[in-house]
């Protein structure tokens, strides 16, 4: 009976220590249970290549992400090749995140990759 309540004693330690079911970066929130995403009030209609895009920059929200990094992590190449896949990508999820008004969520950094932010 101790061993028994050792392990439910460490079960419930572990669950306590479980990821974050959703993400929040200023306006933006992304459920990760729900797989959907909105920005304040507004839902967003996301592709599922969008979805793990938006939630890659959101984990690495205020630090710059390269190219080589979203091709590596998120459409999993252990190659680069020569492709504006992930420009294509970022500038899809930029018209569905940021209407006109909106500040940017998604900056460019120059030479080095992209920085999502929390915005003003």
């Amino acid at each position: 009976m101790d061993e028994l309540a050792a392990r439910v004693e460490a079960l419930l330690r572990r669950s306590s220590d479980a990821r974050a079911t959703t993400l929040q970066v200023g306006p933006l929130k992304l459920d990760l249970i729900a797989r959907s995403a909105s920005r304040g009030e507004r839902a967003l209609d996301l592709l599922p290549a969008e979805f793990k895009l938006l939630e890659y920059l959101m984990r690495h929200s205020g630090q710059t992400v390269t190219r080589t990094m979203l091709l590596e992590d998120v459409w999993h190449y252990r190659f680069m090749p020569r492709t504006n896949l992930v420009d294509v990508h970022i500038g899809k999820l930029r018209r569905k995140l940021d209407l006109p008004g909106d500040p940017p969520l998604i900056r460019s950094v120059r030479r080095s990759g992209f920085m999502l932010h929390a915005g003003e």
